[in-house]
């Protein structure tokens, strides 16, 4: 068990929330349009997709926060795709762990390798 699994993901950084994505093979486009079945698309803060599986979008809240949107009935039947929303998460958790240890010690630099 990752011991990352105790720090919050509560997505406030669009940045490491997009490279975080990136890092797991999604394609990210910044302000984007988001389909929805039945309904008009949807401008979203960031747009996320794998080439077999439906979109995901975030938006940024009045509170900073940001919100993912999606089809979830077509979102839950993509094999794979939980485990690796997961991995987005772990990943957001450690670099915003790491830019706070940043701006906690002026001077030092902390870098992530992608492995």
């Amino acid at each position: 068990m990752s011991h990352l699994s105790i720090l919050p993901t509560v997505y406030t950084r669009a940045d490491l929330l997009e490279s975080s994505l990136r890092d797991e093979g999604f394609n990210v486009v910044v302000g984007g349009l988001m389909a929805r079945f039945g309904s008009d698309p949807l401008l979203v803060d960031l747009l996320a997709g794998l080439e077999d599986s439906p979109s995901l979008g975030w938006i940024v809240g009045s509170d900073g926060v940001l919100t993912m949107v999606g089809d979830l009935q077509r979102i839950a039947r993509h094999h794979g795709l939980e485990g690796r929303l997961q991995r987005v998460a772990r990943r957001y958790a450690l670099r915003s762990a790491l830019d706070a240890a940043e701006q906690f010690t002026p001077g030092t630099q902390v870098m992530l390798e992608p492995s």
